[in-house]
């Protein structure tokens, strides 16, 4: 078949072994392998069984690192073993009293689990080199191990090893290399001799072949009549032309013409000052002087090593250059992107202010580091927290601050909705508010008692909205309410089940019921909260309810690299982390 022949053809260039085509009796195939390695076994009901890739190639564009997946002989075809090109992975053996051996090699050990115990062999250890193991996996496949792993195949009078794992320069178990020189058999010479008369024969009727009529272009050219065209006869009885009247020009497009006309007659009126810029717009004089000269793109920020850090300072306080080093982590992959993403587009702006006009180099230097290369770096550099940034000039730290968090889209920020402080103390009525609240997608902190609604509006950080029970005591509420407005004036007052109680002063009961932005006589519904707090339009920028987190800017970046270039090493107040 098609293996057998690519036996019997010449090895191309690069290619290391010879084609092996092992067969059962049957004729049914068992091991077929290519000329770089890589191939297949069969089990004798046609199933596969072993799959061999060919990774990595060396100076020679051999293959020379063969990674294995092995299947067992069912109807599922279930994985047993799978190894990667480097011969690391795992192997599950064949049952045997209510136990399965299992084997796996890792990069630092070599671990076989049987009988519900686990042996493990150091990598590092003289032992794993003279460790021979051995694992059937089943009836026709054998794991061995001693130095490297090695898979045998056995099966109706068909044996062969396959090498998995790294080649050290020894050919592969069981195929030859690859030979200068093929001799075909008798029966691949005479197909190649007649594969070779249905060539010629094919291409002899190619050169013979006459195109239909149908299948030719059915454009007529058009003939050009002067007298039909009386500017042109006009122009053409000038004495400077020669034979005015005798044209015959072929033409089948507007551009053809206009071609043809300008090379047989260059003198005609108009032909002479004809340009590019009649024709296309890609050109004109009003488009050159309206483009904007080409600038030097500025290069994306380099990744440097930790260890070269060190010599990196050094080099650039000869050449007073501003060095900014960026400190990231893969461990926080967000924060490192946006901590990048705001050093690219800072370094644009310094190369748009600084060599923009080819005035001269760019004073900066801006380098990232990742801090998960190494221990010890975050120590010596005092960097406590990810992502970081550090300047150095004339060879000392002159900066040391952390870049903060992602900051919001306006849009995010003007959809940002303040923090509710609920107060309230039936616990059925608790569960109902709180639940309201969240469907509507506002965050809230309950207070339980007076004390600790007071404790809770002292805060720092302040609520945008205050929803409080109108049955508390009047000192309570009128205490809570002026606590919330030192932090917030723009605050917003909701009073829910406003019932006048016996033995309160009913006048003052009803001005702060008045104060209040909104009164529901009831506990406020799901609907209800949402009509009201959108009435209010609590979520607006402008009222600065719904407070933004610190975060960090490409403008920010940008003045504290401008700071330290203008001051120098005085621009302290940066130096201490924040």
């Amino acid at each position: 078949g098609r293996w057998a022949r690519w036996a019997d053809m010449p090895a191309p260039t690069g290619t290391r072994y010879d084609v092996l085509d092992l067969r059962y009796a049957d004729g049914k195939p068992a091991i077929l392998r290519h000329t770089d390695g890589s191939g297949f076994a069969y089990y004798p009901s046609g199933r596969k069984a072993v799959c061999i890739s060919a990774c990595g190639l060396d100076g020679a564009g051999r293959a020379r690192r063969f990674s294995a997946i092995i299947h067992n002989d069912n109807a599922r075809s279930q994985v047993v073993a799978v190894f990667d090109e480097w011969g690391l992975g795992y192997a599950d053996g064949m049952p045997s009293q209510d136990s399965q051996p299992k084997l796996l090699i890792s990069e630092k050990a070599i671990t076989v689990v049987d009988g519900g115990k686990a042996t493990e062999v150091p990598r590092s250890s003289q032992k794993a080199d003279s460790t021979d193991l051995a694992l059937r996996i089943n009836q026709f496949l054998t794991l061995r191990h001693k130095g490297r792993t090695m898979l045998d195949f056995q099966c109706e009078g068909v044996n062969h090893t396959f090498t998995i794992g790294e080649m050290h320069g020894d050919e592969v178990s069981g195929m030859s290399l690859a030979s200068a020189k093929h001799t075909l058999c008798a029966q691949s010479a005479q197909q190649l001799q007649e594969a070779t008369e249905k060539l010629e024969t094919v291409c002899g009727l190619e050169r013979t072949l006459k195109v239909d009529l149908s299948q030719r272009d059915l454009r007529d050219t058009t003939t050009l009549k002067v007298e039909s065209l009386p500017t042109l006869k006009t122009n053409a009885s000038a004495a400077s032309l020669s034979h005015p009247l005798d044209l015959d020009l072929q033409w089948d497009t507007e551009f053809r013409l206009k071609k043809l006309l300008a090379k047989a007659h260059p003198q005609c009126p108009g032909q002479a000052g004809w340009k590019i810029s009649r024709f296309s717009g890609k050109c004109t004089e009003e488009r050159l002087a309206n483009a904007k000269p080409t600038v030097n793109a500025p290069k994306s920020i380099s990744q440097v090593s930790q260890l070269k850090l060190p010599d990196l300072i050094a080099e650039n306080a000869t050449s007073n250059t501003l060095l900014v080093v960026v400190c990231l982590a893969a461990y926080a992959k967000e924060q490192s992107n946006y901590a990048r993403l705001l050093a690219e587009k800072a370094h644009a702006a310094l190369w748009h202010k600084f060599c923009s006009k080819g005035s001269g180099p760019l004073p900066v230097k801006l380098v990232a580091v990742e801090l998960s290369e190494a221990g010890g770096f975050s120590d010596q550099y005092g960097v406590k927290e990810v992502p970081f940034c550090m300047m150095f000039l004339g060879g000392q730290q002159v900066y040391a601050k952390r870049i903060h968090g992602i900051r919001m889209a306006p849009r995010d920020a003007a959809g940002a909705k303040p923090k509710v402080l609920l107060v309230e103390e039936n616990p059925a009525i608790q569960l109902k508010l709180e639940r309201n609240l969240r469907r509507n997608g506002y965050g809230s902190d309950l207070a339980m008692d007076s004390s600790q609604a007071i404790r809770f509006a002292s805060q720092p950080e302040g609520y945008g909205v205050l929803l409080i029970s109108a049955l508390l005591p009047l000192g309570t509420l009128q205490s809570v309410v002026q606590a919330i407005k030192r932090q917030q004036s723009a605050a917003v007052v909701l009073a829910f089940d406003g019932t006048l109680l016996l033995g309160e002063d009913l006048e003052q009961r009803k001005q702060f019921l008045e104060e209040c932005n909104y009164v529901f006589p009831y506990n406020p519904s799901y609907t209800g909260l949402a009509a009201i707090l959108a009435r209010f339009d609590v979520t607006h920028v402008d009222k600065g309810l719904a407070c933004v987190p610190c975060t960090s800017h490409k403008k920010d970046f940008l003045d504290d690299v401008l700071g330290v270039l203008e001051k120098g090493a005085a621009s302290v107040g940066d130096k201490s982390s924040t």
